[in-house]
């Protein structure tokens, strides 16, 4: 299991919200491919 902080997803996440909804909305889709 890889924890929150050191998951690329979530620094990603944290540059999506600097950035707009446009990359939230790419996070979001692959969050669920990560959840896998």
């Amino acid at each position: 299991d890889v924890c929150s902080a050191c998951h690329p997803f979530y620094t990603g996440k944290q540059k999506a919200a600097e950035t707009g909804g446009r990359v939230d909305k790419f996070n979001k889709r692959f969050a669920a491919i990560g959840k896998k």
